[in-house]
């Protein structure tokens, strides 16, 4: 339920709920009882009650004279009258009689000596007026006079106003006391209501932003209905969520930025402490033959080419990774590709005394990929298994394989392998298998992180398999497409 209805309800219940307590209350004040013959409820106020009573006391005198005239001496029986007395009491009358100014029977009700110090005598001839109600607190409603075996006999039926008024009043006091406490409940049940649905959640929010203003983003915040509050703090928790990844992954980059910058400084160091070594030595005389002098010029040559090809792999991979290096993909038949490049790539494999094979089931296969990216992955992928050869010859097989929506090549070499505790990091940069760091093997150490940022940017992904000294299987994936662009020999990066 959203807010604004809640509030519209709870302010609809405000105003309603007291009226209809207010209406109720009304009711139940004015309403005695039911009456058994009339079966309808009575309004209390004099009139009405003079009105009943008046009925009732007729009703029963007309049955008095009946019995009397079938047998007199029942008027003189208690239990005969107080057979008449029944219901009289519900609405605040009571019967009294008298024997020969001695009374014989008397109602709870009447039984008060204001009332029994003011009946007629027998006989008597006494006006009914309403005023006796305001004068006196009573009202004589009817009076039989019977002459019963010589004996004078009066029988009176009495409203005890006062002690109507005195119900009436503590009934009113009572029932203001129910409507104030239901007002109090109703306003306490629609308050709580609206501080569960509103204050509670803000206090939630406001002790959430606080914790995030300290610095503190491991913490849960309980979630809500669905309403404006509930989609705040779903928002909210959203966001505490997204900050604690962005702060977990500024963390990360920090220690990869520090990682960086030292083996940044050790990979540089080393070349550049040569090059400083043979500069030196030509400085100083030692290269005193041109031979030693050819020598110290082509090592200062390939570790200032060393360093070169260590900047721009370092170059690259920090494109990479803030996804600043534009693609240019193309649909080309992945097949026609790699016999190109392995075409391209034995004879520099050759020389090095290994050989390349392509192998493949299918014809062809179209996916989308950038010419220049994919031929670093395989340049790169090729470099690492010769840097990690055996003294026997060097063999790579590429392998193709469909699986559903991509395509699968295989790079698999027959070198050193990799151990399986190390498996788990060979895509990480300046990740090296000879843990020396030993610079004769080559090489940056990011050229299997930049390949399997590549892979990642063309939707694919990158694993390996390997046993040591029996090879290495390094495999990527390539998602296929509908449309052959082909490929063009010039715009492959040699």
């Amino acid at each position: 339920m959203s807010i604004r209805i809640r509030l519209v309800l709870s302010y609809i219940g405000m105003i309603f709920i007291p009226i209809l307590l207010f209406i109720l209350f009304q009711s139940m004040l004015t309403t005695l009882v039911i009456d058994d013959d009339m079966n309808y409820f009575q309004k209390v106020n004099p009139v009405k009650l003079m009105q009943k009573s008046f009925y009732k006391s007729d009703k029963i005198l007309r049955q008095v004279n009946i019995d009397y005239l079938e047998d007199k001496s029942r008027l003189l029986n208690p239990s005969y009258i107080q057979s008449l007395d029944e219901g009289l009491e519900e609405i605040f009358s009571g019967i009294i009689t008298k024997k020969d100014g001695k009374i014989i029977y008397i109602s709870d009700i009447v039984n008060e000596e204001r009332i029994l110090n003011d009946l007629p005598k027998y006989k008597e001839d006494r006006a009914l007026s309403i005023d006796t109600i305001k004068e006196k607190g009573y009202v004589l409603m009817a009076q039989r006079d019977y002459n019963v075996d010589d004996s004078k006999v009066s029988m009176f039926i009495v409203g005890n106003i006062d002690t109507a008024n005195n119900t009436l009043r503590k009934a009113r006091y009572l029932f203001c006391t129910i409507v104030i406490l239901a007002i109090l409940i109703v306003a306490y049940i629609l308050t709580l209501s609206m501080y569960r649905g509103i204050i509670k959640p803000i206090e939630k929010l406001k002790y959430a932003t606080k914790e995030i203003k300290k610095g503190n983003l491991n913490f849960d915040i309980e979630k809500y209905p669905n309403d404006e509050i509930g989609e705040l703090i779903n928002d909210f928790e959203n966001m505490r969520m997204e900050l604690k990844n962005a702060k977990e992954i500024q963390k990360k980059y920090e220690e990869n930025r520090k990682t960086l910058i030292s083996n940044i400084s050790h990979d540089l160091k080393t070349p550049i402490m040569s090059i400083k070594g043979y500069v030196e030595g030509i400085r100083d005389g030692v290269a005193n033959s041109p031979e030693r002098m050819d020598k110290y010029v082509n090592t200062i040559y390939d570790k200032a080419k060393h360093m070169e090809n260590l900047i721009d792999e370092l170059f690259l991979f920090s494109k990479l990774d803030l996804n600043k290096v534009d693609f240019d993909f193309q649909n080309i038949d992945i097949i026609e590709y790699l016999k190109y490049c392995v075409e391209d790539l034995s004879f520099d494999i050759e020389k090095k005394g290994g050989e390349i094979e392509f192998n493949s089931s299918k014809e062809n296969y179209i996916v989308s990929a950038d010419l220049q990216k994919l031929k670093r992955v395989i340049l790169n992928i090729i470099q690492n298994a010769i840097k990690y050869k055996k003294e026997e010859q060097l063999k790579v097989r590429i392998n193709v394989r469909d699986d559903a929506e991509f395509v699968v090549i295989e790079m698999k070499d027959n070198g050193k392998g990799i151990p399986k505790k190390d498996i788990q990091y060979i895509f990480d940069r300046f990740y090296r298998g000879d843990q020396s760091r030993n610079v004769s093997i080559g090489g940056s150490g990011l050229g299997l992180a930049i390949s399997s940022e590549i892979i990642k940017a063309h939707g694919g992904s990158i694993w390996v398999e390997s046993k040591e000294n029996i090879g290495t299987s390094i495999f990527f994936s390539l998602k296929k497409s509908n449309r052959k662009e082909g490929f063009y020999e010039k715009n492959i990066d040699h």
